[in-house]
């Protein structure tokens, strides 16, 4: 990734060979949040794996006015040349659309490079894309690929920071395993989870190591985000509503909200749920819904307060006012579900993740745990312990329902198997420490 010459590795990029390789392929839309990086990191893999980049940028006036009355993919292509002088070649060329939200007609056209370009390598990248989908615009169902790009995982902090042999030893470690630098590698998540995962903030931060120099590259991101609101906005008087959810929002990162009396506010519980949906569909945001059955196919519970992961934990950490002396107590409990939550996102980049919380019903008792979803045809109930772990009574009480859930704790002791007692019952669980949950799904498999 790109910026003002420096790179940054992402563990999407073999994806994109694969994508590349693949004869079937379609078209590929990287979709996500502003910022994080999409159009940075399809330019890096252009460059190192294609003979030619030619990039589209519908942000820019002339190019939206001159690709915008395309009636043709040929018609494209002809416009390419026209104004870039670069003869377009299929198979040796990456042609990389950005910022395609800015061009409905242009949506519409990649449709066609599927069917009558096959052999053309075509990217897309639009950061609010997401709130147009489901409005006045259609998607070419069929016709074209997703992924999702997050902000950056632990490990790829890691490989941004040049910690090879570090990065190395958590990549392959496997259970059973002795390992020695498990302190160094949990200074170093402390770290992570203080700077967050946003490009141009973990750019900063390796070149300083000052945390406060950082602090003006949040203050501008989040001052973009609220200038989006425009863009998005269904009307002057909903943008309101959206600014109180940028706002408050990261404030209740990692914690279970509700959409009446947000933020203190006397606004209506549907103008609210209304904001927080759309704010969740450009990215910056996942809500958590509630589930309180082990059957599978999850079926949440709507009605039920949800649980909020901001877009990133070092944006939370800033608008929360908090420094690294503050990750303790209560904001570390919330800041850790954050950075968990935030990491189980950014491990699925084929669709979004469908992550939840298991809680029971109030007539039933109150155990809750952090989080709950489907890995392949078990059931995971997961639950994150900065603090004291002894108490997992909600977890136990999720096993004690269904024995064939499988449980996981997070928190910062080693990597293990663990049996654990309680009322007369023994439970197996899965301890990974927090360093290693991008590796979640390979210890799941052990």
């Amino acid at each position: 990734m790109y910026y003002n010459g420096t790179m940054f590795d992402r563990s999407m990029e073999k994806d994109f060979i694969n994508w590349k390789d693949n004869a079937y392929r379609k078209p590929l839309i990287l979709r996500g949040a502003r910022q994080v990086g999409k159009t940075s990191l399809i330019r890096k893999f252009g460059l190192e794996n294609f003979d030619q980049l030619i990039e589209v940028n519908l942000e820019k006036r002339d190019q939206r006015q001159l690709f915008d009355q395309a009636t043709s993919v040929d018609d494209f292509i002809k416009r390419i040349d026209l104004l870039f002088d670069q003869t377009v070649v299929p198979g040796t060329t990456l042609l990389f659309i950005d910022e395609i939200q800015e061009s409905k007609n242009v949506m519409e056209l990649l449709r066609f490079f599927a069917e009558e370009k096959p052999e053309l390598h075509v990217m897309a990248a639009g950061s609010l894309l997401e709130a147009k989908i489901g409005r006045d615009w259609s998607i070419p169902v069929g016709r074209v690929e997703y992924r999702y790009l997050y902000p950056l995982t632990f490990f790829e902090y890691l490989k941004a920071r040049k910690k090879t042999a570090l990065l190395e030893a958590v990549e392959t470690i496997q259970l059973g395993d002795l390992f020695a630098y498990g302190g160094l590698a949990g200074e170093l998540f402390k770290e992570y989870v203080m700077v967050g995962g946003m490009p141009e903030v973990v750019k900063s931060f390796i070149e300083t190591g000052d945390y406060s120099q950082t602090r003006a590259i949040f203050n501008r991101l989040q001052t973009a985000y609220l200038d989006d609101i425009g863009k998005y906005s269904k009307s002057k008087e909903n943008n309101k509503y959206l600014e109180l959810v940028l706002e408050y929002g990261p404030r209740v990162a990692g914690t279970i909200f509700k959409y009446e009396n947000f933020g203190g506010s006397n606004y209506r519980s549907r103008e609210m749920g209304d904001a927080v949906q759309t704010v969740e569909k450009v990215m910056l945001l996942k809500q958590v819904l509630a589930v309180n059955s082990t059957s599978l196919p999850i079926t949440p519970k709507n009605i039920r307060p949800k649980k909020m992961i901001w877009l990133d934990v070092g944006l939370a950490n800033f608008v929360n006012n908090a420094y690294r002396e503050m990750l303790v107590g209560e904001y570390q409990g919330k800041i850790m579900e954050q950075v968990v939550g935030q990491s189980l996102l950014a491990g699925l980049t084929t669709r979004p993740f469908d992550l939840f919380y298991w809680s029971k019903d109030r007539d039933e008792g109150s155990a809750e745990v952090d989080f709950c979803f489907q890995h392949q045809s078990r059931l995971v109930g997961m639950e994150i312990k900065s603090g004291n772990v002894s108490q997992m009574k909600s977890l136990f009480s999720l096993g004690s329902i269904d024995p064939t859930v499988s449980l996981v704790r997070v928190s910062w002791d080693d990597l293990k198997n663990e049996t654990w007692k309680f009322s007369g019952k023994e439970y197996k669980v899965l301890s990974i420490p927090f360093y290693l949950i991008d590796r979640w799904q390979d210890f799941l498999m052990q």
